[in-house]
């Protein structure tokens, strides 16, 4: 776990979930009146953190404090917990993933991504039953320590960290609050570090304009002009900084009026969005868009190209996963809503894939094997991996989304109903919502 990373996605939602329903119930309610008494930041004494400044374009600034105390919900939050991770391959070349199942409280089951610079790597997850994103650090990507929240140099308490991204000499987070009802709310706000440690909230992003609907995510992305903060839905609204401290908002026409956002990702060429695409009556249409700098993009998206000629019908791109020299873009399409797939070097070229190109790919053909024919789809910014569990699982690892090597399994293998995956740098987290596995990175 520290192969150095620029980025790693949203965390997942299926830790901070599960709080006790009845007592759920009363917060709800308790929390509705404070909500309507008391807006983020409106009274009470701030907590120990510093107060971010706000800075956006064309609109006046708003100064967002820390919630006060009071607002503070006080469900159960299980005390996050040191972990050793197994020690990582000495090889970046994948050959294989040694399995093993996790017991149902380690730590290391609750990781959602992991971002390292130089020898300091840091880690977030979602425990259950904690209402905040759990932080851990390491100096070898083996042992790891838990960050404590709600201190004068640490994170505020009821918050999801959406993203971690690596800037020269920093690391960068950004969060939104969580509320009784347990979704994500603004503000967003950009925290940095210099050792992975100790974080300071270095900029809160205009509430308004990087809000997204309600239970749906900010997108965040990082290239090669430093971080971009996009609304997600229709009207998308973004933000972008070189230094993760200083943001500039972008116009409200920086993403065309009809694209609909569903993800935002960076690679060293620049920026790519993708979603759906609705102008006039017809069927909406799966779209990307490219930006060399994440600031100017097109007025009109790229149509994703249907495999059939004539009419297409309506399609819609919901994923991007993105390697070292390729990316996949992942969405549904046809009457029957069935999975599409497209292949792209550089964001701006695209090629409709009928099904992925898995190298030695092979069908289940008998009754007694777990066929499982749609593979998992997952990646860290530097690999993309297909993964096939079950009795006949397999799985396939891609630097560009074309061209794809198999790789060996040994071990404790997951279970055929183990879909729900995430990529670290020292290997592969796979659950089916009971157990989880952790698969370890063999070099080659």
């Amino acid at each position: 776990m520290t192969d150095g990373t620029s980025f790693h996605g949203a965390p997942t939602a299926r830790g901070r979930r599960d709080g006790p329903f009845v007592v759920l119930i009363v917060l709800v309610v308790a929390g509705i009146a404070l909500a309507i008494a008391k807006p983020w930041g409106a009274t009470g004494p701030p907590s120990a953190s510093t107060e971010p400044r706000v800075s956006a374009t064309g609109q006046p600034a708003a100064t967002v404090t820390a919630p006060p105390a009071a607002v503070a919900t006080h469900l159960a939050h299980p005390l996050p917990v040191a972990f050793t991770a197994p020690a990582p391959s000495g090889s970046s070349a994948w050959a294989g993933l040694n399995w093993h199942s996790l017991a149902s409280d380690d730590p290391l089951g609750a990781v959602t991504a992991e971002v390292t610079s130089g020898a300091t790597s840091v880690a977030i997850g979602d425990i259950p039953g904690s209402t905040s994103t759990t932080v851990w650090s390491s100096t070898d990507g083996t042992h790891w320590q838990p960050i404590e929240d709600n201190t004068p140099t640490t994170f505020w308490p009821n918050i999801s960290i959406i993203a971690l991204a690596t800037l020269p000499g920093k690391f960068v987070a950004v969060s939104e609050m969580n509320d009784y009802l347990l979704q994500n709310l603004p503000p967003v706000i950009a925290w940095s570090s210099t050792d992975g440690q100790r974080w300071t909230p270095a900029e809160t992003l205009p509430l308004d304009p990087i809000s997204s609907p309600a239970r749906s995510q900010s997108r965040v992305a990082s290239g090669p002009h430093g971080l971009v903060v996009a609304s997600s839905g229709s009207g998308a609204r973004l933000a972008t900084s070189s230094d993760g401290s200083n943001w500039v908002v972008a116009p409200p026409n920086a993403f065309p009026a009809d694209f609909e956002l569903a993800d935002l990702k960076g690679n060293p060429g620049g920026y790519v969005a993708v979603g759906t695409w609705t102008k006039g009556t017809g069927p909406g249409r799966a779209a990307a868009l490219w930006s060399a700098d994440g600031r100017h993009w097109p007025a009109t998206p790229t149509l994703l190209p249907a495999l059939a000629s004539g009419s297409p019908g309506f399609s819609s791109a919901f994923g991007l996963t993105i390697g070292d020299q390729g990316m996949i873009a992942t969405g549904i399409g046809g009457l029957r809503g069935s999975t599409l797939w497209w292949q792209s070097s550089d964001g701006r070229h695209w090629l409709a894939l009928a099904a992925l190109p898995l190298a030695g790919s092979t069908t289940c053909g008998s009754a007694a094997c777990d066929p499982q024919p749609t593979p998992t789809l997952f990646g860290d910014g530097h690999r993309i991996v297909a993964l096939r569990a079950g009795t006949n699982g397999a799985a396939w690892v891609s630097l560009d989304g074309q061209h794809w090597q198999p790789l060996d399994f040994a071990g404790d293998l997951p279970g055929g109903q183990a879909t729900h995956a995430t990529l670290l740098p020292g290997g592969v987290l796979v659950s089916d919502g009971v157990t989880t596995w952790f698969g370890q990175a063999q070099g080659g």
